[in-house]
């Protein structure tokens, strides 16, 4: 399987990041966010900047890094950029359901698709994206239950508005986003319903 430690970083990080809002509090966790931020940036840069740097994260983290992010910035930094974002313009349980789609339903969908996609819709798969929808509902499902995110129906809208997000070919790197908009339709949807 491709990228085994990237996709566990993916999920698990998501996961940790998310709960330290909700353990700590907004002011707190975007303190760590933006200490994060700091430090991924500047590890980005001397790594962009300095090619033995480049090799070096290379030939030590090649299953968290895709060949393509060799000459820019890898989806760590985006990643924390749109956990971050979700949580500072949307409701907890708005951002908390967009998190969990990208931790779990990208990471279903890049598994899926990489082994059993057969029928393709650009460079991903019908196979994944149906992977990426069943993972995601079933997290957002897990946070309706535990009284944490919107009713069942909104997290529906909001994994089938992020599963068609992953699914597009947009140019803004989809860990940021995946949770800024499916978010963004599901505080929209809530605010027009109550």
């Amino acid at each position: 399987m491709k990228h085994l430690g990237r996709k566990f970083y993916h999920t698990v990080g998501g996961v940790g990041l998310l709960s330290l809002y909700f353990l700590l509090g907004s002011k707190p966790a975007f303190l760590v966010y933006g200490v994060l931020l700091v430090l991924v940036l500047f590890v980005e840069m001397a790594r962009l900047k300095i090619p033995a740097v480049n090799r070096f994260f290379f030939e030590r983290f090649s299953s968290f890094i895709r060949e393509n992010e060799a000459d820019r910035l890898t989806g760590t930094s985006w990643y924390l950029l749109g956990i971050a974002a979700s949580l500072a313009l949307y409701a907890p349980g708005v951002a908390a359901a967009g998190v969990c789609f990208l931790a779990f339903g990208d990471v279903a969908a890049a598994t899926i698709g990489e082994r059993y996609g057969k029928r393709k819709i650009g460079d991903k798969s019908v196979e994944g994206t149906i992977a990426f929808l069943v993972a995601g509902m079933g997290a957002g499902l897990v946070l309706v239950i535990a009284g944490i995110a919107p009713v069942w129906w909104v997290m529906l809208v909001g994994v089938l508005v992020a599963a068609g997000v992953e699914l597009l070919p947009v140019p803004v790197n989809d860990n940021l986003s995946i949770p800024i908009v499916s978010g963004g339709v599901m505080e929209l949807i809530m605010r027009l319903a109550s």
